[in-house]
């Protein structure tokens, strides 16, 4: 069986929308290769990493969501949408897998404080 991705233990300065959308690829890999297994689909390192970088990305960008500059929102809305992928894609008997690897992206998205926004205002006197 293939190691189960576990979030990292790191201090709260680290949990960037950075850091957690690289954690995110590196969950999704970990789930894409339990799942390869359990379908018995070889698949190498390399290309597992950029079918997920990939389709990650893709996700990101057609929930309007940058994968560039992630934000605390863009991320959950594309966990969410990856999640329901490999939810239609694997079925009900998959769910644990799905399951545990979202609950640890969201150790980190709790974690996660999103960036303030300053938005120029004039004021009229």
């Amino acid at each position: 069986m293939t190691q189960t991705y576990k979030a990292p233990d790191v201090p709260n300065d680290k949990v960037t929308p950075e850091f957690v959308r690289d954690e995110l690829l590196r969950c999704f890999e970990s789930a894409n290769k339990e799942f390869m297994a359990i379908l018995n689909q070889p698949v190498t390192d390399e290309q597992l990493k950029q079918q997920v970088r990939q389709f990650v990305e893709s996700v990101f960008v057609n929930c309007g969501a940058s994968f560039t500059e992630p934000t605390k929102d863009g991320i959950l809305t594309g966990m969410g949408q990856c999640r329901s992928n490999a939810e239609k894609m694997m079925g009900p008997r998959r769910a644990g897998v799905i399951q545990h690897h979202y609950d640890e992206m969201m150790k980190l998205v709790d974690r996660l404080q999103e960036r303030p926004v300053y938005v120029a205002t004039s004021r009229l006197v």
